[in-house]
Formats: structure tokens, C-alpha cells, sequence
């Protein structure tokens, strides 16, 4: 189980008041992206979702290596992707909402 603990929006809260999300890595899609499963749907900029595309925010950083933790870019994404669909759609289809650290 992963934590993703939200920054910006600064007033971001979740159900229980928290500014963290519990969930886990379904997948590495390359070096610099994951992606993501909360426990609980989450609502934001109109999308509601469990599913996030997370970026490595900084140019230095990558998931190369477990456990993938840092910075990160968080888009939250329609449904969850299906096996063959590109990331390049992944990201046309995915909503930017959230800067914040991901702790493995």
C-alpha cells in the first residue's frame, strides 16, 4: 500500500478530512510515470476517478527503481486504462488536478 499525500491543491480533503489518499501502483509505464489506484473515487476539477496517471515532477527524478516514491504530477484519468492503450492517450484523456509526494 502506497500513500499519496496532496500539496496543491492546498485545501484538498478527502472524505475523513485527510489531505492523503491510500491506494497502490498497478503499473510503471516508463521511467518517469505510474499508475495509480486509490482506495476511494475521488472528485476534481468535475472528474471523478480512482485512476491516476503520476509523473515524476522534477527532471532529475524517474521510477527506475523500487520502492517508487517523490514528487509527483497527479492526473486523474477517466476509468481504468485498458492493457494496450498508449500513454500518449492516457495523458490526452487524463485531467491535471494535483501536485503532491507519493511514499511507498
Amino acid at each position: 500500500m502506497s500513500k499519496l499525500i496532496i500539496s496543491e491543491p492546498w485545501d484538498f480533503e478527502d472524505i475523513q478530512g485527510s489531505n492523503e489518499l491510500s491506494g497502490r501502483i498497478l503499473k510503471r509505464l516508463d521511467s518517469k510515470t505510474l499508475l495509480f489506484r486509490t482506495e476511494e473515487e475521488v472528485t476534481l476539477k468535475g472528474l471523478s476517478s480512482r485512476y491516476w496517471l503520476l509523473s515524476a515532477r522534477y527532471e532529475k527524478q524517474s521510477f527506475e527503481e523500487e520502492p517508487y516514491q517523490g514528487t509527483v504530477n497527479g492526473a486523474l484519468l477517466p476509468e481504468l486504462p485498458l492493457e494496450d492503450e498508449s500513454l500518449s492517450k492516457l495523458r490526452q484523456s487524463s485531467v491535471f488536478a494535483i501536485i503532491g509526494c507519493l511514499q511507498a
